[in-house]
Parts: structure tokens; sequence; C-alpha cells
């Protein structure tokens, strides 16, 4: 697949879990998510550092529940109580220990279901695309923040390989294992991945990457007034009811000197690329499905339709659930159908084949 049809489906993915607070919502989309991550293509270092993004987002689950029952929580249906010190109210209702409640156990697993469909819906990006071709498809007037994310992207995959090749020569020099030995293993890696990420960024700026003129005054001007507008907008929309009509004259205004200086931005930074990577017709429907599935999601939590909002702390009632928010989450599986739908390739030849000599007719 293309890699603007998957950061197409890695956005959508985030608008969708983060515009609802529904168990039920968020669980279907997080089997979408599997679905397609069982059916993405993973070679080399992609396959470990999705497994790592997949441990992290399982580690990160249970620090929300553990995190929830060390705060203590407010609610009627009580688990059991942690014994802690007691924390002044002037501390803003800070709490260690105290009841637990099922209420506040319910609200920790809606975060934690959230953050693995977005750190799942990541891992597969990160294994299926490399960062080269996601540099050569970004945009002239993205070209400087695509460099920076491409040299991100390299961090998570080198950093797991040297924790393996870490592993492998403390295993063969005898060296114990278990958790005290874990500082060990994790700060080479870390240091190892961030070393290797700033070489090529290093590298790419020796080269000449990224070399351009600068903007002209009218838009880093245009750029730098659309964030007070666009922060302005949101304040009127969510916080001032009866101020709902200006709030979208600012976000059109924000919108327009957006445009004004990705113009400007890609006339100042002509880019060549001696092979144009085709988006297929298939995968630009699938993008028009991902935006039509983050406007819908959208759409809904801003109307309050649909039960995408759930409050656990309300007597812990049972979710709503309904058909539209429903399909939403189980669409954004739709890479699976490309997937599957791909040709597959032709086997590789044997050596043997290869290395035959050909019959005369």
């Amino acid at each position: 697949m293309h890699p603007a049809s998957w950061i197409g489906w890695v956005l959508a993915v985030m608008v969708v879990a983060l515009a609802t607070t529904n168990p039920f919502y968020l669980s279907l989309l997080l089997l979408a998510v599997v679905l397609v991550a069982v059916l993405a293509p993973r070679e080399g270092a992609g396959v470990v550092s999705f497994r790592a993004l997949a441990v992290f987002g399982v580690v990160m689950f249970a620090l929300s529940l553990g995190i929830a029952a060390i705060n203590g929580n407010y609610g009627d249906h009580i688990l059991f109580t942690l014994p802690g010190p007691r924390v002044p109210e002037w501390l803003g209702g800070l709490r260690l220990g105290g009841p637990v409640s099922a209420e506040g156990f319910a609200a920790a697993a809606i975060r934690g279901l959230a953050i693995l469909c977005i750190l799942f819906a990541y891992g597969v990006f990160n294994g299926a695309v490399s960062p080269h071709r996601v540099l050569r498809s970004t945009p002239a007037a993205l070209f400087q923040a695509s460099l920076v994310v491409t040299v991100g992207l390299t961090l998570l995959p080198s950093s797991v390989e040297d924790l393996r090749r870490v592993r492998e020569m403390r295993a063969l020099r005898g060296a114990p294992g278990g958790l005290r030995e874990l500082p060990a293993l994790v700060v080479p890696a870390i240091v190892g991945g961030l070393e290797r990420s700033l070489r090529l960024a290093e590298a790419m700026e020796a080269r000449g990457y990224g070399a351009s003129p600068p903007l002209p005054a009218r838009a880093r001007l245009a750029a730098a007034a659309s964030a007070p507008l666009l922060i302005a907008a949101a304040w009127l929309w969510f916080y001032e009811a009866d101020w709902r009509i200006p709030a979208l004259g600012l976000f059109g205004a924000a919108l327009a000197l957006l445009a004004l200086w990705w113009r400007a931005a890609s006339r100042a930074r002509p880019v060549t690329r001696f092979e144009q990577e085709r988006l297929p017709a298939a995968e630009r429907a699938g993008l028009a499905v991902a935006a039509a599935l983050a406007v819908g999601a959208l759409g809904l939590r801003l109307t309050g339709a649909g039960a995408m909002d759930y409050n656990p702390f309300a007597g812990l009632p049972v979710p709503g659930f309904e058909l539209l928010p429903a399909l939403i989450a189980v669409a954004s599986a739709w890479p699976a159908v490309l997937l599957i739908a791909r040709p597959a390739p032709a086997p590789a030849a044997s050596p043997e084949a290869r290395l035959a000599p050909e019959r005369a007719p």
C-alpha cells in the first residue's frame, strides 16, 4: 500500500479512538486494528518494532489500571481499600490510596483501550512503511517536518535491534538475566538508537537535505497567525455557545492563512523525484473512507449522538450501543480489504532453477 494510505488510516484510527469513550466501540476499533495488523506486511526490523510497541501498549494498559488503584477514586461500587497518607485538600483533590471503585477501573480501562488502539495502529504503520518511502511521498511544503519525522521513525527499530544485539552478547558472555539486569540492556540500546539517528541526521544535513531559501515574511507571518486563530476558534466553539458562528469565521481565516503558507512553502522548495509512486484508485477510495470515518466520529461526538460519550462514574451504567458508531469502528479495518485483494507475490525461483541451463527449442 502507498504510504499516504497508511498515514490516512493511522490518523482516522486516532480520531475515532479519541472521539469516543464507549468501551464497546473502542473494543470493535481494537479488533479492527488487530485484523489489519495480522494482514499487514512486516519485514526485518518492522516485525520486532511492532512486537515492542504491542508489548508497550499492554504495559501502558496495565499501568493505567495500576495508577487508578494507587490514586484511589470515587464511586458507588467499592472493590477494596488501599492504605495511604492523607493529602491536604489544597493539592487539588490528589489522593494516594483509599477506596478503589469499579467506576475508576472502568475509566482507566477505557483510557487504556484508546492507547492500545493508537499504539497498535502506529506499530502497523511503522512495520509496513519504511521511513524512506514516507520521505519520498511527502509534499514539498512539509519536507522539513517530514525529514524530522523520518529521523524519529528510525529510532524505534534501531533501538529494538540494538536491544536484541546487546541481549545476545550478554547471553554469550554468561551474564545473568532478570529485572535487575534490565538497565544494562535498555540503556545501551536507547543510546545506540539515538546515536544512529543522530548520525543519519548529520549525514542528511551534510548532503544538503532540506536546504532551501527562507520563506517570504508574509508567509511566515501567516503561519504564525494561524495558531492563535485556531486556539481562539476552539475556545469559542467549546466554551461559548453564543459565539459559535464567529468561531467558524476564525477557523476559516486560519485555514486561509495556512493555505497561503502552504503555497509559498511549496514554491520555495522545489522537489524532484526519480520515480513517482502512484496512488491506486482503490487506495484513493480508502482514503476517502478514512476521511469519512474521522468526520463521522467527530460529528457524532460534537452533536452528542450515537452514545459516543460514556461516563462510568454515573452509577456504572451499561454503555449504549448504536449501529452507526459501531459501523464506523468496524469500517476502520478497510486496509484489510485491500490487503486481502492484493495479488499474491510470485514465488521466488530456487537456486537450482536459476543455475540450470535453458533448453534449446
